[in-house]
Order: structure tokens, then C-alpha cells, then sequence
């Protein structure tokens, strides 16, 4: 059993809202110089730029997930990890014949880029990737664990675009894997009660959308080995495996 030190939320310059500067190179060479040895990408709404993320990380020597930031149509993130590159290349399929057809507005959302193994812009993607898709929260936690995917509820302690902050609790009977805090904002006693009830645990991510939005480790994983089967395990305590995070 080894302690990972991981972040599972971070975006590349495909987000619309993040920095042309996220680049395969510049986050994974930021991620190594802070000790990071797990990451996840996880794009808004889509995945076009997770493999050349992966391909890097293992050129690094660096553990990437690849995975997607899924707005719901209640307007609630969730951050969905797969192990292997089909299994989120069929999740996009799906979500992208639930996303609304609107056009992006670059100037008012910023650009989506999908870039190759070395950071060079290839595509912009055109539709709009900001906005919310056609799936209720249950309709999509019940297809990302049918692929075989982990689904946490992205950012509770935010009051936008949150689980908790739409509805004021976590609902029963939803089956998360499992729920992100951030790393700068004061914890609620109720909310990490109501984790603990579920019985399950949370980690902390950055959500990085530009390079210095990535911090040093704020969150560890006790794993046998780097795996999504094993970290569905740790974020239940089970087996042995487990998620510490500094606060």
C-alpha cells in the first residue's frame, strides 16, 4: 500500500474558461514540479483533449484519468473519471447528443481548443461547451457507472453549479462515489457530517483552470496500486484503502 498524492478536477485549453496556456506540457510539468502523481482531466462537457493528456502523463511518468466536468441540467457539476480512454470516448458520444446546439462565443466564453501530444492547437471546437446538458443528475450517475465510471459531485462548498448548493443536501439514495471540496474555502460541519453518513469520502481538487490554479498536494490516496477500481475503494474506506486530505 503506497499514499498517492492526487487532483482529480483540472481543465486544459479546451474548457472555455481556462487559459490557452493549459497545455499536455504546462500542467503536467506543473503538476510534477508540485509532487503530483495523480491527476484527472476533466473538460466541460467534453474529453477531446484527455488522451493527449494521458499519452503525456505516461511519457512523465505521471497518472492521468481521463474524465469530463458534466453539467447537468439542474445546472450541477459533476466530475465523472474513467479508466480507459473508450469508456470516456463513448461517455462523450452520449453527452454530445445531449448538449444544446449552440454556438460558442469566444469572445464572451473564451476559446476551446483541442491541441496534439505537443500542445499545438488543431481544432477549435465550435459548439458552445458551457452550458448544461439534457441529463438529470440521476440519469447521469447511472450512465457513468454503467461505462464503468466514477461520478463525484463536483465542488459542494461552492454555492454555484454545486449538488449541495442546489438542492442544501446531499440527496439519499443518489449513488456518488463520492464528493469534491475546494482547497480555500472554510469546511461546514453539517456538510461533512452528511458525507460521513453516506459513507463515503471526499477529496479536495483544485479545478484548475490556468496554471497557477494547480496547489501543492492538498489530497492522498492509500492505494495497492493507481487504479479507478482502487480508488472507488479508497473513497468508500474499504479494504484498507483510504483519502487523506490536509483539512
Amino acid at each position: 500500500m503506497k499514499e498517492w498524492a492526487l487532483d482529480l478536477h483540472l481543465h486544459t485549453l479546451l474548457s472555455p474558461c481556462a487559459d490557452n496556456s493549459m497545455t499536455p506540457a504546462v500542467v503536467l510539468g506543473r503538476a510534477q514540479e508540485l509532487g503530483l502523481e495523480i491527476l484527472a482531466i476533466t473538460d466541460h462537457n467534453t474529453a477531446e483533449n484527455a488522451a493527449v493528456f494521458v499519452d503525456k502523463g505516461k511519457e512523465m511518468g505521471i497518472k492521468v484519468f481521463p474524465g469530463m466536468e458534466l453539467q447537468t441540467r439542474e445546472d450541477v457539476h459533476l466530475v465523472c473519471l474513467f479508466e480507459q480512454l473508450e469508456q470516456v470516448e463513448q461517455w462523450q458520444e452520449i453527452v454530445y447528443k445531449k448538449l444544446p446546439s449552440l454556438e460558442n462565443k469566444k469572445e464572451i466564453f473564451g476559446e476551446q481548443w483541442v491541441v496534439d501530444h505537443d500542445g499545438q492547437k488543431i481544432r477549435e471546437v465550435q459548439r458552445l461547451l458551457l452550458v448544461g446538458t439534457e441529463f438529470s443528475v440521476e440519469e447521469a450517475v447511472e450512465i457513468v457507472h454503467k461505462l464503468g465510471g466514477l461520478c463525484l459531485a463536483a465542488h459542494i462548498d461552492r454555492q454555484a453549479f454545486s449538488l449541495w448548493g442546489h438542492l442544501g443536501c446531499l440527496p439519499q439514495g443518489l449513488p456518488l462515489d463520492g464528493v469534491e471540496l475546494t482547497p480555500h474555502l472554510p469546511r461546514h460541519p453539517e456538510q461533512l457530517a452528511q458525507v460521513r453518513k453516506e459513507g463515503f469520502a471526499y477529496v479536495v481538487s483544485s479545478d484548475a483552470h490556468y496554471p497557477d490554479g494547480l496547489y501543492p498536494p492538498q489530497c492522498f490516496a492509500s492505494l495497492e496500486e493507481v487504479s479507478l477500481a482502487e480508488l472507488r475503494l479508497a473513497l468508500k474506506n474499504q479494504e484498507g484503502r483510504s483519502i487523506r486530505t490536509l483539512r
